[in-house]
């Protein structure tokens, strides 16, 4: 009996000497899960709605922040909110990661995680990070475009200082009215809840100072760093009565700024989709689109984007075409308008994808062909099909509203026509089939 017992010790000591050892990766990306999990229900419990999270041991401790933004005020939907932000992260990670080590991803409920622990580091005001930029692609102008610049930097001052005067949320909005039939302007600015009023100013004063650098201010921007951001458009994108507000006639008309377009930088500019305004004159459409929503931060040294293996040619879709009713959409429209491609939203499928029914917020009503993966069309397949379509004028054509490219989601949005058949959506997206089409008509 104690020899049986004997082999049976060491066949236990030799199977747990052989099993493999968890590696590295598998035990970091564990830890990410983890603090995806518990950091919606901290933030959300936080009475300013923030929280930070540090889970696991060297070398594989995360360390994360996340807080929501200063209009969600209902718990559940600033739990929600960071949830869903943890959920886009997994979701547009390459499959053959199995997580990303360095992940900032800018929306509603911002989240930053990584294996560094500069990433809860304090505030400093000779802080070496770079901002992350979205600009809006259309160019102020008009004869009126200094007055207006003038006036959208002076609201931005003045949310800037509401925000870092306002404690304990570290956030502000507000609106511009110049007077015009220029369309209101709104802003919001936000600081983490754990600054203090002049780290917040700081912070913020610095991300002004790419607005005030810009020669020809654009129709909308958002500017981040982990600690604070700021944002304007012409079209309301938060919650709530704006806390202050310009009028157009108590500011002095300043000198015009130059209209010309800046050169594009690449690395940061992400489109962000507006509604058309009169002022905004334009010979031709030329819409660039760039989609990445990862940043990895290194605190002194150069930030470097993570999130996306495409090419530079894959990053920029431009257009060029005389309809200026075309639009390229943001992903997060696309996922509002469709109730996140719910099925009973789904109109059918066909080789190149499914095709769903949606509606915008004005209550227009589209049909959205997602491109199948495995439909063989590359980003320059893509790029040139929509060239074409945007230039195709028919009586017996839908009409193509725009489109959206943002990693790997190609997508088509036309117009909605009820009584039209569905089999245009479903089986007409290929150019060939468009032409095809409209030489028999």
């Amino acid at each position: 009996m104690a020899v049986i017992m004997k082999v049976v010790v060491f066949l236990l000591v030799l199977a747990v000497l052989m099993a493999p050892f968890p590696a590295a990766a598998d035990i970091f990306c564990d830890n990410v899960k983890v603090v995806a999990d518990a950091l919606p229900k901290n933030t959300s419990a936080s009475a300013v709605h923030f929280a930070t999270s540090t889970v696991g041991q060297a070398p594989n401790v995360v360390y994360a922040m996340s807080f929501c933004r200063g209009d969600i005020v209902n718990d559940t939907a600033c739990a929600e909110c960071v949830a869903s932000t943890f959920a886009r992260i997994f979701r547009e990670t390459p499959p053959e990661l199995e997580c990303y080590r360095d992940a900032s991803y800018f929306v509603d409920c911002p989240v930053f995680y990584s294996g560094d622990n500069d990433t809860l580091a304090p505030f400093s005001a000779t802080d070496e990070q770079e901002p992350f930029e979205r600009w809006n692609i259309n160019v102020i102008t008009g004869d009126d475009a200094g007055r207006i610049v003038g006036l959208i930097r002076e609201l931005l001052v003045q949310t800037v200082q509401r925000a870092a005067s306002a404690a304990p949320l570290r956030f502000a909005t507000g609106t511009m009215d110049s007077g015009t039939n220029f369309p209101m302007v709104y802003s919001l600015a936000q600081c983490t809840p754990d600054l203090s009023a002049g780290d917040c100013l700081a912070c913020l004063q610095r991300l002004v100072g790419k607005i005030n650098a810009t020669m020809a201010l654009r129709m909308g921007a958002q500017i981040h760093v982990m600690r604070c951001y700021f944002r304007y458009e012409a079209y309301v994108f938060y919650d709530g009565q704006p806390m202050l507000r310009i009028n157009g006639s108590l500011s002095p008309a300043p000198t015009p700024e130059p209209t010309t377009t800046p050169t594009k930088r690449k690395s940061k500019l992400w489109v962000i989709p507006v509604v058309a305004v009169p002022l905004l004159a334009a010979a031709s459409l030329c819409f660039v689109f760039y989609s990445p929503c990862f940043k990895r931060y290194r605190r002194k040294g150069k930030a470097t984007r993570a999130g996306s293996r495409r090419t530079q040619d894959e990053d920029e879709l431009v257009l060029d075409g005389k309809n200026s009713d075309f639009s390229v959409f943001d992903f997060e429209q696309i996922l509002d308008a469709t109730d996140n491609f719910a099925e009973e939203n789904k109109l059918g499928q066909g080789g190149f994808g499914a095709v769903y029914k949606g509606h915008f917020p004005d209550g227009l009503e589209i049909a959205i062909k997602r491109l199948a993966s495995h439909s063989g069309q590359g980003f320059t397949e893509f790029r040139n099909e929509v060239q074409l379509i945007a230039k195709l004028q028919h009586r017996n054509l839908v009409r193509l509203l725009g489109c959206c490219s943002q990693e790997d989601e190609k997508i088509l949005v036309y117009e909605y026509l009820p009584n039209k058949s569905l089999d245009f959506f479903i089986f007409g997206t290929s150019t060939a089939l468009l032409l095809h089409f409209l030489n028999f008509v």
